[in-house]
């Protein structure tokens, strides 16, 4: 069932009840997230909910409507252009085990490992077999990503795709989307594949989650995909099957942080530039590689770019509310630039080729960011290894945490 004001199909007479106070499309039930103000239509209170209001807003004084979907099969080929190794292919062949007997289950596997193209084989024989499929990120740019390669993928399917300020809709069989575009499906999907499970706003955010259970059909199947599962993961998936990958389809192992013991954000503060730091981006430069620069705070990104701007002009700077955004990380993927600063933005769902990375004020990162961070680099067959520097003042748990988990997996004989 679609949610659309327009449905023909009255799923509940308000779309936001009073007592108790809930919003019946996103499940919101949190006082603060409504607004009520007197209306001179109704002669009355209106009641609206903020949480999912830039969807359409719910109101007390409208009902829930939806349309039905007829459900479409289709051939559903796809295109690899690659072989998959026998790891990835058991993994392939326990999604699809998992998604024809409408089980939830969770790949865990490193970054770089292939995820998206795991999921092919069950996304294939879903929709030959008129399954409606969604495939949901917490990230636009993650989104961005999928959608990319899944059209690339399966060039014949009709491929939704939907995030905030974008809608390009066919069927609303085979869905590409944020998580929060989940809010206007009720009992739709038979397949949800969720990439990047510990991202936030998923993380924080309950009614994300319960969208994820209320878009399922009661017969279905929920993939989980992360590289870094949290304890709030599989609780929600509850009994379930886990697939580990701990390689690389490349079969090369994960690139090791290096420490670099250098205070960079005091320096920063005190309107100057780090030696070593201007050191490494000129060696990575003049090696022809790419360097994404994370930085913990917008201000201090500014304030290092204002500093290194006079020696480094293929350079520019990215975060969240950036209107130019997705121009500069094209602009780096296509090597018009060299050196990218940005805010955990990127910390993931990007790829990109001759890559390295710099981490300034590691000890500012938890490890769930740190293992995404060190992620981006090598993921290309090409450039398989790639460079990371951890720029500290000390060390802490996740740094410490980050390197032994990195060795760890690249020491496991699979």
């Amino acid at each position: 069932m679609l949610i659309k004001n327009t449905g023909n199909v009255v799923i509940a007479l308000k779309s936001v009840t009073i007592k108790p106070l809930k919003c019946l499309r996103c499940k919101n039930d949190k006082k603060h997230l409504f607004y009520t103000y007197e209306s001179k239509l109704y002669k009355g209170p209106v009641t609206y909910c903020m949480n999912c209001v830039q969807l359409g807003a719910m109101t007390n004084r409208k009902p829930l409507r939806g349309v039905d979907v007829i459900k479409r099969k289709e051939r559903a080929q796809f295109i690899l252009d690659f072989e998959l190794s026998e790891i990835q292919s058991k993994a392939s062949d326990a999604l699809l085990k998992a998604s024809i007997e409408n089980r939830n289950i969770l790949l865990s596997a490193v970054t770089g490992a292939g995820k998206t193209e795991i999921t092919f084989q069950c996304i294939a024989a879903a929709r030959q077999r008129a399954k409606r499929v969604a495939f949901i990120a917490p990230r636009i740019d993650v989104v961005k990503e999928i959608y990319t390669r899944l059209s690339a993928a399966f060039v014949n399917s009709r491929i939704d795709l939907k995030y905030d300020g974008v809608k390009l809709e066919f069927e609303h069989q085979f869905l590409v989307a944020t998580v929060q575009q989940l809010y206007n499906y009720h009992d739709h999907f038979d397949l949800i594949i969720v990439d990047e499970t510990d991202a936030f706003p998923l993380t924080t955010d309950d009614t994300l989650m319960q969208a994820i259970k209320v878009a399922a059909t009661e017969k279905h199947s929920i993939i989980f995909m992360t590289a870094t599962p949290s304890q709030r993961t599989l609780k929600f998936l509850g009994q379930h099957e886990t697939v580990t990958i701990n390689k690389r389809y490349h079969g090369h192992p994960l690139a090791i942080p290096r420490l670099e013991w250098q205070d960079v954000i005091k320096q920063l503060r005190k309107n100057r530039i780090n030696k070593r730091l201007v050191e490494l981006l000129k060696q990575i430069v003049a090696s022809k590689r790419k360097v994404l620069v994370f930085v913990p705070e917008i201000e201090l990104m500014h304030q290092l770019e204002t500093l290194l701007s006079n020696q480094f002009d293929g350079m520019t700077s990215v975060y969240s509310d950036d209107a130019f955004r997705y121009v500069k990380v094209e602009a780096i993927r296509e090597s018009k630039i060299e050196i990218l600063l940005t805010t955990t933005i990127l910390e993931r769902g990007v790829t990109f080729s001759y890559l390295d990375v710099i981490v300034i004020g590691a000890d500012h990162y938890d490890f769930s960011s740190l293992m995404q961070i060190c992620g981006r680099v090598g993921r290309k067959i090409d450039d398989p290894i790639g460079n990371i520097h951890f720029f500290t003042e000390f060390q802490t748990l996740d740094i410490i945490r980050t390197i032994k988990t990195i060795q760890k997996l690249n020491a496991e004989d699979l």
